[in-house]
C-alpha cells in the first residue's frame, strides 16, 4: 500500500460524515474504515496499519502536543497518542496543515460535527480487521515509534504557549 491508497481510505472512511451530529461519526468512521479494511487482502491491512503508525510517529511532535493541550484543556502521554490517532483519522490535508503550522487546527478542531480530538479506536481499526480476517494477530511494527517528540518542547508554567500559538492561545485560553 502506498501513501495515495492510505489517504484515499482515510478519506472514504469519512465519506459518510455529517457535519449537523454532535456525535456519532467517530463511530461511524471508525465502522467504515473496519468495512472498507475487510475487502482488502492482509498483507494490505498491514500497509495500511504501518502507514497509519509512520504518520502518527510523524506527528510526535511537541508543536502539536502544545495544540493538542490548549485544545483539550490538558493533554497526557496517552491522550497525545489518540490525538496523533485522531488528526491521522481527519484526512491528509488536516494532517499535512498541522504539520506546517499546528495552529491550523484551530478550524479543524472546531469544524461542524466534530466531536472529540481524541479518537484512540481509530488506530485499532487495522489491527482489529486484520485479526477478523486471518483469525491471527497481527506482526509487530517495526516501523518508527519515538520515544520523545521532536521540536521544541514546552513548559505550560512559563507562559511559552501564549506567545507559541497565540490563535490557539486566544480561542482555547488556559486561564
Amino acid at each position: 500500500m502506498n501513501a495515495e491508497q492510505f489517504w484515499k481510505l482515510i478519506e472514504s472512511s469519512r465519506s459518510g460524515f455529517d457535519p449537523d451530529r454532535i456525535d456519532g461519526n467517530m463511530e461511524r468512521q471508525r465502522e467504515e474504515l473496519r468495512r472498507l479494511l475487510l475487502r482488502l487482502p492482509p498483507e494490505e491491512i498491514l500497509g495500511f496499519r504501518n502507514h497509519l503508525l509512520e504518520r502518527m510517529a510523524t506527528a510526535c511532535h511537541w508543536d502539536l502536543w502544545g495544540a493538542a493541550y490548549l485544545i483539550a484543556g490538558g493533554c497526557s502521554d496517552d491522550g497525545f497518542t489518540d490525538f496523533r490517532s485522531w488528526l491521522s483519522s481527519m484526512g491528509r490535508g488536516v494532517f499535512e496543515a498541522a504539520m506546517s503550522d499546528a495552529e491550523s487546527l484551530v478550524e479543524a478542531a472546531d469544524a461542524p460535527g466534530v466531536e472529540d480530538v481524541f479518537f484512540e479506536e481509530f488506530q485499532y481499526v487495522p489491527a482489529e480487521a486484520y485479526e477478523e480476517l486471518t483469525g491471527q494477530e497481527p506482526p509487530e511494527y517495526a516501523g518508527p515509534s519515538p520515544l520523545e517528540p521532536a521540536g521544541e518542547r514546552w513548559n505550560e508554567d512559563e507562559g511559552n504557549l501564549q506567545r507559541r500559538f497565540p490563535r490557539l492561545w486566544a480561542r482555547y485560553q488556559q486561564g
